[in-house]
């Protein structure tokens, strides 16, 4: 079992949605890691909505970034503020005498999920507490902890979502692909202690969708994993590293 209590630790406000049951259950301190702003208005607000119906309680980060923020921070490859925010994390879950804590799947679908799987890793090493993880975009692959939601949950999960009002495009788009069946099981994972960024096996979808938006116009550059998120996620380890040796 995922020990408790647990913290949660989510790239965009609305993530929480496919742990719904967990919520409900571990009600666990989150921390969100943006504002959910980068297609319209913030969504904190109805994050803390899901929070306060569920019990659960709010981390100190709560929508800190931007989308835009990060990734010009990956861009300009300027970790700093990362890194504060994951020493903060740290430090938090100490306080709070988190036993665990469950963050975003690295699924190479959007760079911040995958930065949110690094910063949870990094922040479990400095908390020493086992680290797990869920898949936001995809179908879990049923190789974890494991809660099967009845139909009296999965209809209070679905309720949760359709109130959502600004991811009711995006809750159709992931039934779409990967169907109701597989949002009835909300599988924790866990993770190895060993914190590195892997190597690609295949193209990343963020890669594809900017060349779309570059080639719309929409877009300047394309954020790329080589060079631009590996590079920035090896010198956060290593600065986040260097500053826990220096305690």
């Amino acid at each position: 079992m995922t020990p408790f209590p647990a913290a949660l630790l989510v790239a965009h406000p609305g993530h929480e949605l496919r742990l719904f049951r967990w919520l409900e259950v571990a009600k666990p301190l989150v921390f969100v890691l943006t504002d959910g702003s980068g297609s319209g208005r913030s969504r904190i607000r109805s994050t803390i909505d899901i929070l306060d119906a569920t019990g659960c309680a709010r981390g100190s980060i709560m929508g800190a970034f931007t989308d835009r923020e990060i990734f010009r921070l990956m861009l300009k490859g300027d970790v700093e503020p990362i890194a504060a925010i994951t020493r903060e994390m740290a430090d938090s879950l100490v306080a709070h005498g988190i036993r665990s804590i469950v963050a975003d799947a690295f699924e190479l679908y959007n760079p911040i999920h995958d930065l949110c799987s690094v910063i949870a890793a990094l922040a479990a090493q400095r908390a020493e507490i086992p680290r797990f993880e869920y898949a936001v975009t995809e179908a879990s692959s049923g190789n974890g902890e494991t809660l099967e939601l009845d139909d009296a949950a999965m209809a209070r999960k679905f309720a949760a979502a359709h109130r959502y009002e600004e991811l009711s495009g995006e809750v159709d788009d992931l039934i779409a692909r990967v169907g109701v069946d597989a949002l009835r099981r909300e599988v924790l994972e866990p993770c190895d202690r060993l914190i590195e960024v892997p190597e690609l096996t295949r193209k990343p979808f963020y890669e594809t969708h900017g060349e779309r938006r570059v080639a719309e116009g929409r877009y300047t550059t394309v954020l790329r994993y080589e060079p631009h998120f590996r590079s920035f996620a090896e010198n956060l380890i290593a600065a986040v590293n260097a500053s826990h040796a220096c305690r």
